[in-house]
């Protein structure tokens, strides 16, 4: 049975989608929480929302822009320290490439790579983090291993991502750090539900089809955040997990 018992873990992105999942799922094992982010208000929604005042914490912080969180960390780390972190902070950009803005890679690789490097090397530090070790977890996009019209910044992005994964993972097992990359499909979000309210039924079946399990739910992917997370994944690093009901081999 998996437990975060004494866990204490940094995630981005919580106020909706896959990252509330991650909070919920997290906190219902035993763990605390610090939710990143620069609406406070959303975060403290989450926090009321899911009744977890008790195990949670909030960093004020713009994920669009890196900049030092080195002293917050240090703040919330004198009773406990942190045992993991989960980037899930993402926006979707979908363009030509005739219409690609340098500021639209900025913004992606800000918030896919950047950023969470910055969060990572202060977070990683001894007097911050566990010296037991821990593990540290990004959220990709099955995209970031394919390719498709209109997602040349976003791809790029997300492939980013799963080549940090690997080198940051060698870097790290010296601490006993395991770092992993999970590449979801399309899952039902209230993002998702907005998009395929615009489109008609067939283009939302013909995208389905492209899913031979289905689409998954945020409860899919955060039972494998969980579980790298916890314990159970003490003998993997270095890796990214396709969890798109079949996507990628369609």
């Amino acid at each position: 049975m998996i437990t975060l018992e004494d866990h204490k873990v940094l995630i981005t992105g919580a106020t909706s989608g896959i990252g509330k999942s991650i909070v919920q799922r997290i906190t219902d094992l035993g763990g605390d929480v610090v939710l990143v982010g620069r609406n406070i208000q959303k975060l403290n929604s989450v926090i009321d929302e899911l009744g977890i005042g008790n195990q949670a914490e909030i960093i004020f912080y713009d994920l669009s822009t890196p900049k030092s969180i080195k002293e917050e960390l240090k703040h919330l780390s004198i009773e406990k320290k942190f045992t993991g972190f989960v980037n899930s902070a993402g926006i979707d950009i979908t363009k030509p490439l005739k219409l690609l803005k340098p500021e639209d890679y900025n913004l992606l690789f800000n918030l896919n790579v950047v950023v969470p490097s910055e969060i990572i090397k202060e977070l990683t530090h001894k007097s911050i983090f566990s010296s037991n070790g821990g593990s540290l977890v990004l959220i990709g996009s099955v995209m970031g291993s394919l390719g498709q019209k209109g997602k040349i910044a976003y791809t790029s992005a997300k492939a980013a991502v799963n080549g940090f994964v690997k080198s940051a993972a060698l870097e790290l097992s010296p601490k006993n750090i395991r770092v992993n990359g999970i590449s979801p499909g399309i899952v039902e979000t209230p993002l998702t539900e907005d998009l395929f309210s615009k489109l008609s039924i067939e283009a939302k079946q013909e995208i389905e089809s492209m899913h031979p399990l289905g689409f998954g739910s945020t409860e899919d992917v955060s039972s494998l955040v969980v579980f790298l997370l916890s314990k159970h994944s003490k003998w993997i690093t270095g890796t990214n997990h396709y969890i798109d009901g079949g996507y990628h081999i369609h």
